[in-house]
């Protein structure tokens, strides 16, 4: 598989038109995404941060596979929710740009395939990832939850996040990318939504 880095779109009008299948990443700040799509290629095609609010604009990578059979496609790092160092503008402009990400006038030429929505498994229960789940839920794309840093917790603790995240109603893979836990389960869900028409 090759993995490379192909733009930053900081608005619908830099988005790529392709019709390639985009995988998208979504999340709180901090939360992993970054370092889960590093971990995923097996490579460092993409930057990560101790920082919080890093990702201000929506990263294309471009995933080719070994396989013939299997398309290509894009996994798009999109900008985290819930913090950003600019303050209350950079907030309003991460919800932007992410609401054009999804807009379907953004979209001809396009296919977003599902959205891999990442949740510290530590803070299950936040609100703002609740909202933020509800409202890509409306938007019609499939989700599936990814319960990121499972390794810190320990495993009645694991059993327990886990029961707490039953409030989804979602399919939730548990990850923890230094042990590399789930990576395989997250493939099978991104093929899955490539190969779909």
């Amino acid at each position: 598989m090759q993995a490379t880095f192909i733009l930053s779109a900081a608005s619908a009008d830099q988005f790529p038109h392709t019709g390639l299948p985009e995988i998208a990443m979504a999340g709180r700040s901090n939360v992993g995404k970054s370092s889960l799509i590093n971990a995923l290629v097996k490579q460092k095609v993409a930057r990560t941060s101790a920082a919080p609010g890093k990702t201000r604009l929506a990263n294309y990578y471009l995933i080719e596979p070994d396989s013939p059979r299997q398309k290509s496609f894009y996994l798009v790092d999109l900008p985290g929710y819930g913090y950003a160092r600019g303050g209350a503008e950079s907030v309003e402009a991460f919800g932007q740009l992410t609401r054009e990400y999804f807009d379907p006038t953004s979209q001809p030429g396009r296919r977003v395939g599902g959205v891999l929505h990442l949740i510290d498994a530590r803070h299950p229960s936040l609100r703002p990832d609740f909202l933020a789940y509800e409202w890509l839920i409306r938007r019609g794309v499939p989700v599936t939850i990814v319960a990121t840093k499972m390794d810190k917790l320990n495993r009645s603790e694991q059993r327990q996040t886990l029961k707490t995240f039953e409030k989804y109603g979602a399919v939730v893979l548990p990850s923890s990318i230094p042990a590399g836990l789930g990576q395989a389960d997250i493939w099978k869900v991104i093929h899955q939504w490539a190969e779909t028409p």
